[in-house]
Formats: C-alpha cells, sequence, structure tokens
C-alpha cells in the first residue's frame, strides 16, 4: 500500500494489528471489535492509537473514546460505497474529531479530491502509480461553489 498524507506520499509509520498480534509501544491500528474488548487497557497506556473502522460502523461505538484515538481509518469496501464519505463527514462536523481520518479498501485515485473534501486527510492506494495519480487530481480544481 501506498499513503498519501498532506498532498504527498508518505512513509506509513502507523501498523495494522490483528487480535492475536501483540501491540508495539505506539502507532497501531486495532479493530473496532479489539477496542471495544481492550478498551480499558488501551485507554490507559497513553499511546497513540489507531482505530479501524467500516463505513457502516456507528459512531455511538466509539464516540466516547474520541479523545483517546489519534487515526481513525475507514475501511471503504467497494469504490460505490458512500457509507465512508458520511462517517467522515459527521466525524470532521458533528464531534470535532481533529486527528487523523484515512480512507483505506477500494480506494479509488479518481475519489481523492472527494475524500479530502469530506474530511480524510490520508488515503492508501494500492501502489505508487495509482498515488501519483491520485496526487494529480487533488489538484484538478483550485475553487469549489459547492460545499463538500
Amino acid at each position: 500500500m501506498t499513503l498519501i498524507k498532506n498532498n504527498r506520499i508518505q512513509t506509513d509509520t502507523w501498523r495494522y494489528r490483528s487480535a492475536d498480534e501483540e501491540l508495539a509501544k505506539s502507532r497501531n491500528i486495532v479493530s473496532l471489535e479489539y477496542w471495544l474488548e481492550h478498551k480499558s487497557r488501551l485507554v490507559t497506556n497513553n499511546q497513540e492509537l489507531g482505530l479501524l473502522v467500516s463505513g457502516d460502523t456507528h459512531i455511538d461505538d466509539f464516540s466516547d473514546a474520541l479523545e483517546h484515538i489519534s487515526l481513525i481509518a475507514i475501511n471503504i469496501p467497494v469504490f460505490t460505497d458512500g457509507r465512508g464519505y458520511s462517517l467522515a463527514k459527521r466525524l470532521r462536523q458533528q464531534y470535532n474529531f481533529k486527528h487523523e481520518i484515512r480512507a483505506v479498501g477500494d480506494v479509488l485515485p479518481d475519489q481523492a479530491l472527494y475524500l479530502t473534501r469530506v474530511g480524510f486527510d490520508s488515503m492508501e492506494l494500492a501502489n505508487e502509480k495509482k498515488a501519483e495519480l491520485a496526487l494529480s487530481k487533488l489538484s484538478d480544481y483550485s475553487v469549489f461553489y459547492q460545499t463538500a
């Protein structure tokens, strides 16, 4: 996977952890299920923690923990599924989430601009070629007539 953040390709310093994998000292991305099962321990560790959710996840399932989460990775299972867009927008506007929101899964270069307009800071793309194309899409427009 290739990561775009702040309008450039960057090295990803976060790591996805499965339920049976030991957590690193910091910058772990865990599933919502893992978070719910180990929340009390994870909160007391005082480490940067990421949460992987799907676009159809209800924010109420983790809204009480937003102050402890440094990154929310929203999985887009197929590029035609817009629920992740809605979730990102709600996190930004209704919950005032200031940390990183990342698009993962079936993310297409043509979606890059739209993803950033609804609140995503970063996105994972399948390879560097797609990431370069996504970067070019981010600069296609300089003025927008409608809100995101």
